[in-house]
């Protein structure tokens, strides 16, 4: 199975990658597409509507602190020819707070528990988002860098990779749920790069203060770019505990719409055309 399935970005200078699925063979709806979530979400309002039954309630580490949701499953949940069947999906009203942040109406968010079914490649000059299952052949082009990645832990699955700022490696996560890319900041001081004061960024769970600086260089593995901006905030450490693992920092859009992105699951490799 191979589909391409147009998206738009929503949110002016802070974007979000925003296309339409179908839940248990709903209407189309709006959602952000975001590999930074363990799950699907759905508004619980929509869930409910959609014979989403609540399984159970607990509460999620988001950027911006913790969340109450409720977890249910998708019969079916589909994007374009892509079709995944008994999903896992959380149920939380906060997707309305991160919605009214970017000037959109989201019913929903596509993350891991449908997302890792697939080999995505998100070509941001197209706007479009392709998904392939692992039997689909791989592109032959070659690409500016290919490596492996790992997922971070079964309740947060982020996707981390080795990322150089200013030379030495760090360990990153990568969101195409997140507008730009941000530093932990411990990272800031031992690299130097100095903050001054923006507009807070919006996360699950609230608003997260953030000062914006520039890095001299980072690199995802063959790849090298200079003077990039980042955001430096102070939301990794109750991350790193969730997940009992390091995070430096956030790899996001103003990084990644550079390139084709092409992350396979299946496959845990990261390909950057």
């Amino acid at each position: 199975m191979h589909t391409e399935v147009p998206f738009r970005l929503v949110g002016g200078y802070r974007p979000l990658i925003v296309v339409s699925a179908r839940f248990n063979g709903s209407e189309p709806l709006d959602c952000a597409l975001a590999t930074g979530a363990s799950h699907a979400m759905l508004l619980p309002e929509v869930g409910a509507r959609l014979g989403i039954r609540v399984e159970e309630t607990r509460q999620a580490q988001g950027a911006g602190g913790t969340l109450q949701v409720q977890i249910g499953r998708a019969r079916s949940i589909e994007l374009g020819d892509a079709v995944a069947r008994d999903v896992p999906v959380l149920m939380t009203p906060d997707l309305r707070r991160i919605g009214d942040a970017i000037g959109a109406r989201l019913a929903g968010n596509l993350g891991h528990s449908f997302l890792s079914r697939f080999r995505m490649t998100v070509d941001y000059t197209r706007a479009m988002l392709t998904l392939a299952t692992p039997d689909e052949p791989l592109d032959p082009r070659p690409a500016r860098a290919a490596l492996p990645f790992t997922l971070a832990h079964p309740s947060k699955p982020l996707i981390l990779i080795p990322v150089g700022i200013n030379g030495p490696s760090c360990q990153f996560a990568l969101d195409t749920g997140a507008s730009t890319t941000v530093i932990s900041p411990e990272l800031a001081l031992r690299v130097g790069a100095e903050g001054r004061a923006m507009p807070g960024m919006s996360g699950g769970g609230g608003t997260v203060t953030a000062a914006a600086a520039v890095v001299p260089s980072l690199a995802i593995g063959r790849v090298s770019l200079s003077q990039v901006r980042i955001a430096v905030a102070d939301f990794h450490g109750p991350l790193a505990q969730v997940l009992g693992a390091r995070l430096d920092g956030i790899i996001g859009y103003n990084v990644l719409r550079r390139f084709r992105v092409t992350i396979d699951y299946p496959g845990a490799t990261l390909r950057l055309e």
